[in-house]
């Protein structure tokens, strides 16, 4: 049944060919890249404008920087200066979208932005937006695992979180917390993290800093907060998925780190760093209405951008995992 336009609003499903680059395409490569949870949930520092690679400099103090007062210059040798380079990929989203197939779901959002007053978006742009939201949810899984095509992921550099994708990923450097063979549950949730805790405080600078807490899958998520629950100490069931912490520290659930991996990282959202091409004008969206074309009722969309990640201090963290 061919859907019937509104008389009201005269939606339109003609897709024209169109690229949208440089700040034309900011508002759909933007929606990917804050697509990412970790991103748009504020748990990393996102640096914009950055052209293949950029330098994050970090200075390290050892404790005895004041000297006692004399006459003479006696360099203290204190400060430490280090540095991290974000390496951005090059990344494409190709995507063949059938209108017939999409054209509901669009019809549906224009109705409920149409109930709260506001005009319905024109279907090309509902097709980019819908495009970035998914390539979003991609990219968040490849900035933790470090899957082709992305480059040296957080936790690994070839897609599988293991001991030497750990060893040769952005977090290489942290400090590592065995937690053992066995698998995590709700019932051993607590002792891993307080494993994991325990290596932090090795670090102890890392534990004021804001933000600093647990980043763990979805599953162990769920494991800790039915260990919470039993407890009867958080408010049982009944406590805000969103404000969650353990010792104080906050517990993310983060959707990059499979469920089918226990393991967890400690760490801090500045020390997480994400570059981005953006605003660059390297950045594009195209749509191609393939449909003019080929005899389908398909619609071709593109993405074009960058991104990259590390770590800014090579050391201020902890990976909890079976090193055994």
């Amino acid at each position: 049944m061919i859907p019937v336009k509104s008389k009201k609003y005269d939606f339109d499903i003609t897709v024209s060919p169109n690229t949208y680059a440089g700040e034309l395409a900011l508002p759909y490569v933007t929606a990917a890249i804050l697509g990412a949870e970790t991103i748009n949930k504020g748990r990393a520092r996102l640096i914009e404008g950055v052209v293949h690679k950029a330098v994050i400099n970090a200075l390290d103090y050892d404790g005895g920087l004041l000297q006692g007062s004399a006459c003479d210059f006696t360099d203290g040798a204190s400060m430490t200066l280090s540095e991290q380079v974000v390496t951005l990929s090059d990344l494409m989203v190709n995507e063949a979208i059938c209108r017939g197939t999409i054209f509901p779901t669009f019809m549906a959002a224009a109705g409920r932005m149409r109930r709260d007053g506001q005009i319905p978006p024109d279907f090309a742009q509902f097709l980019l937006a819908a495009t970035a939201e998914q390539a979003g949810k991609s990219l968040e899984s490849l900035m933790w695992t470090g899957a082709s095509p992305f480059g040296v992921g957080l936790l690994s550099n070839d897609g599988v979180i293991d001991e030497a994708g750990i060893d040769a990923s952005a977090m290489a450097g942290f400090a590592e917390a065995d937690t053992g063979t066995t698998a995590w549950s709700a019932s051993n949730i607590l002792d891993v993290l307080d494993l994991i805790f325990a290596k932090a405080a090795d670090t102890p600078g890392i534990l004021g800093k804001p933000g600093c807490g647990f980043y763990i899958s979805y599953e162990a998520y769920a494991f800790f907060q039915q260990a919470i629950a039993a407890k009867g100490t958080e408010g049982n069931y009944n406590k805000d998925l969103k404000e969650v912490t353990y010792l104080g520290y906050p517990v993310y659930a983060t959707s990059g780190i499979p469920n089918t991996v226990d393991v967890g990282v400690f760490t801090y959202p500045d020390n997480i760093v994400v570059g981005t091409n953006a605003y660059t004008g390297n950045e594009a969206a195209n749509l191609i209405p393939a449909y003019q074309y080929d005899g389908s009722d398909n619609v071709k969309v593109t993405m074009n951008f960058a991104v990259g990640v590390n770590v800014a201090v090579a050391a201020d963290g902890v990976v909890g995992f079976d090193f055994t």
